[in-house]
């Protein structure tokens, strides 16, 4: 029984720390991200911070990891749900725009170390970044096959729709920051979910009339 209890204790201290340590991160990025603050969130001194995952490489590694990983699976879990390829197309966002929610510190930590060039991603994380892209990949190669989509360069559009459901996330974030008319726009708009539809909605559809890109 205490050594059950024990184990319980340690991974919720484990897991006090890396939730802090993503705040910290997000927060600073992990150049002025602080080991002393992150103990401090997690309420724990830094020796038991370090016994528990390590330094500061080992922190950031553990909760990117973490986030990337979350997203792959979401994503995989989402494209299960449906053979129709734009639907499946509107999944990958959608994964996205969920795991922020349940993770709201993840667009401005990842788009920090984006910012830099990744230099603290660890190999295996950046590896997951490619299977999530791959993902987009498949999608589109299906669709074309089925003759949904035409060819399209699928890093682009997974940058696309991916970069833009980071940074929609982040604007929502400002809107108490602007009384003008861009805070009004963000004061009225729709949460994430629904901004990722319309934004993949015009990815699917364009902006031009049928007429003007030679339709009926």
């Amino acid at each position: 029984m205490a050594e059950t209890q024990a184990i319980e204790h340690g991974t919720e201290t484990r897991q006090r720390i890396l939730d802090a340590a993503a705040e910290v991160f997000a927060e600073h990025g992990f150049g002025g991200a602080g080991v002393d603050e992150i103990a401090r969130r997690a309420g724990v001194n830094k020796a038991m911070l370090y016994y528990h995952i390590g330094d500061k490489a080992a922190l950031f590694g553990e909760v990117v990891s973490a986030i990337v990983g979350r997203i792959a699976d979401a994503v995989t879990a989402a494209l299960a749900d449906t053979d129709d390829p734009s639907e499946r197309l509107r999944a990958i966002p959608r994964a996205f725009a969920r795991t922020v929610r349940e993770r709201p510190f993840l667009p401005q930590l990842m788009l920090r170390e984006i910012a830099a060039g990744g230099p603290h991603l660890p190999p295996h994380v950046a590896e997951r970044m490619a299977e999530v892209m791959g993902m987009t990949r498949a999608v589109l190669e299906e669709g074309c096959t089925k003759g949904t989509f035409r060819k399209v360069d699928p890093l682009i559009t997974h940058l696309l729709l991916i970069g833009t459901t980071m940074f929609m996330a982040n604007a929502l974030r400002m809107r108490e920051r602007f009384p003008t008319a861009l805070g009004r726009a963000l004061q009225g708009a729709a949460e994430l979910d629904a901004m990722t539809d319309r934004m993949v909605d015009i990815a699917l559809n364009g902006i031009t009339q049928n007429e003007a890109r030679g339709g009926n």
